[in-house]
């Protein structure tokens, strides 16, 4: 009965005093929406209400909203989509207006997450060990900055499915090379970081670890940075004995025993002489 009296009220008393009220209204609502829509948009799409050709923007002539046409605007959920990764890109099509909802008032949410309940798995990374109890903030670090609405809350799209990107602040290893790549799930699993899963030293570096070097600690030969710096760098420059270990003879040797292989001479298992 409203939108029929505003009807007749325009058609008839064309702009008289007795419009004025809703006139204000009409310009922060739209005209159109309050006569023919079931109720406001959300803040944000509030400017598609005015005229018939914006609502043509999400609505097709025959009716219905197709994925297309909030594809068109939301680009950042596009390029999900169209990669077919993360939660939108693994919908399999499903429609938008599915989940998100409209016309129901300026404030409404149409992007709310319960933590509690959302199936992380449908994202393509599943919650498992010590990951299900984390708080969402502790990995959707960034915020809503520039909408039109709930700015400073969380952002969720975004994070790729990778450990180092969460965890490259706990390293201590500071790899290099092919090994800066490896995720820590290679020797590390969601449990707890320790203990980790055994490091194939001859597999991963080419050199094998023999006699007393299977006794020692990394840092042993991998030397930390400094007291208060507890990364410690790999690899190491060259396998050769001299990277870690003094050459006592120094200049006392034949020329053709200074190469740094002192496993000519020497086992891994003692200095001795095993000549």
């Amino acid at each position: 009965m409203r939108k029929l009296g505003l009807i007749i009220a325009l058609l008839f008393l064309g702009g008289s005093p007795a419009l004025a009220q809703d006139t204000a209204k009409m310009k922060f609502e739209g005209l159109l929406n309050q006569l023919l829509a079931p109720g406001p948009l959300l803040l944000g799409h509030d400017k598609l209400e005015h005229t018939h050709n914006d609502c043509l923007k999400c609505h097709e002539p025959a009716g219905g909203i197709p994925n297309k046409n909030c594809l068109d605007c939301h680009k950042e959920i596009k390029k999900d989509v169209d990669a077919k990764q993360h939660f939108h890109g693994l919908m399999n099509n499903k429609a938008c207006i599915d989940c998100h909802k409209d016309h129901k008032g300026r404030n409404f949410d149409a992007t709310y997450i319960n933590p509690k309940t959302f199936d992380h798995s449908k994202t393509g990374f599943e919650l498992d060990g010590a990951h299900v109890k984390a708080d969402c903030e502790k990995c959707h670090t960034a915020k809503r900055t520039g909408k039109p609405a709930r700015n400073g809350e969380i952002s969720y799209p975004g994070l790729v499915n990778s450990c180092n990107k969460c965890h490259m602040k706990d390293d201590v290893h500071f790899y290099k090379g092919k090994f800066k790549q490896n995720e820590c799930s290679l020797c590390h699993t969601t449990e707890k970081w320790k203990p980790a899963k055994p490091f194939d030293h001859q597999k991963e570096t080419g050199y094998a670890l023999l006699g007393a070097h299977i006794k020692h600690k990394c840092e042993k030969c991998h030397v930390k940075r400094s007291k208060t710096d507890v990364r410690y760098d790999f690899p190491i420059e060259t396998k050769q004995c001299m990277s870690c270990h003094q050459d006592h003879h120094q200049n006392r040797l034949s020329p053709r025993f200074r190469n740094g292989k002192c496993d000519v001479c020497h086992s891994q298992d003692t200095w001795k002489l095993i000549l």
